[in-house]
């Protein structure tokens, strides 16, 4: 049949009523086990595809509200571009029964995203997207949403949870991300070689990806090349430039001959800048993310490699897949890990990022 497959037509060559193969082709109503066999393999046969845009928002009668729980803007460039795609969905699917509302939180202020989880009212929310920063405390919050039967999905960082409210989780492998650093650090390593790792975050061991950052790190070195030294060195007050920099100085005279640094934040390009400040050269560097201040450095030449976890496709995925399973019925992929790209002063001009407009059916399973 060249023609696109309607209903009409597994009904006629079925010998079944139209409304029996639309009970069939979308689950409602009951029809006998031998003529729902039938019809799904005419349906079959002929390719037919059930319109789950149409199908959908003819079921919802009524407007879906979606709670996005992330860090405020303007206090974190990545955070910035996970907005960014934020809006691009939701721009995207503005006539469609959805409406979006915000609670944003202080990235660095776990007693703060505390009370505004206590004090977090669900009624009206039927579903939320979050990024769960704080392990501790979003624990608390997703016991919170579990209680109310509340479907959620989460960015950024990955949480084992054994609930069926969890939609999915869209984000990095942070624990491969940190492997894979370790891969292109190691390349510059000779036998017996130093690195560093400074997270360059505030306590950042109540952060699950940063501990997977490293612990992939760490774990590559240790089956790949035992022999390199890998020390961490925690550091908190990296937005003043003296104290970090004092920091560094006693960091390179404390371990000589050191071959890297790397940090699992987005905040490399400011050990970039005091290397640059400092005229030292041989101190290789890799950092996350294609935030304006680290593409400058890498540009330079002053950062050796960056890794993209695409933030801007994060907050997008992320809200279509919980518009899908609110509006569409659609039950996504449970893990959706995005891809982690490697920026090199050569291919960095050309990078916009694996951004793409995903369809409903490539999202589920």
């Amino acid at each position: 049949m060249d023609k696109i497959p309607r209903l009409i037509d597994i009904a006629q060559l079925a010998e079944v009523s139209i409304g029996t193969v639309d009970r069939v082709i979308h689950k409602r109503g009951r029809v006998a086990p031998k003529t729902k066999a039938k019809v799904l393999k005419i349906a079959e046969d002929l390719g037919y595809k059930p319109n789950i845009y149409a199908s959908g928002l003819a079921a919802t009668r009524t407007t879906k509200t979606i709670l996005i729980i992330i860090p405020e803007k303007s206090k974190d460039p990545y955070w910035d571009e996970v907005h960014a795609g934020c809006k691009l969905a939701i721009d995207s699917i503005a006539q469609q029964r959805v409406k979006f509302t915000y609670l944003s939180f202080d990235l660095f202020d776990r007693k703060k995203f505390t009370e505004q989880v206590e004090k977090l009212d669900l009624k009206g929310i039927d579903g939320l997207l979050i990024a769960p920063i704080f392990r501790s405390e979003s624990k608390l919050l997703l016991d919170k949403l579990e209680e109310h039967k509340k479907p959620y999905v989460i960015i950024n960082t990955m949480i084992e949870r054994d609930s069926e409210k969890l939609i999915c989780y869209v984000g990095p492998n942070s624990y491969q991300s940190g492997r894979l650093a370790a891969r292109l650090m190691s390349l510059h390593c000779s036998l017996n070689a130093r690195v560093m790792i400074i997270p360059l975050d505030r306590d950042f061991k109540n952060a699950h990806h940063y501990l997977e950052k490293e612990r992939g790190f760490r774990d590559w070195f240790n089956e790949m090349s035992p022999s390199t030294q890998v020390v961490t060195r925690e550091f908190e007050m990296f937005d003043d430039p003296k104290k970090l920099s004092s920091f560094l100085d006693e960091q390179l005279a404390d371990i000589e001959h050191l071959t890297g640094i790397f940090t699992g934040s987005s905040r490399i390009n400011r050990i970039a800048k005091y290397l640059e400040n400092k005229h030292i050269q041989n101190i290789r560097l890799i950092g996350y993310d294609s935030v304006e201040n680290n593409l400058d450095y890498l540009k330079k030449g002053k950062i050796d490699y960056l890794i993209s976890q695409n933030p801007k496709l994060m907050g997008y995925m992320g809200i279509l897949n919980l518009r899908h399973f609110l509006v569409f019925k659609l039950q996504p992929e449970k893990i959706q890990y995005l891809p982690l790209d490697i920026l090199l002063p050569e291919n960095v001009s050309f990078h916009s990022g694996n951004f793409f407009l995903p369809d409903p059916q490539v999202l589920t399973q």
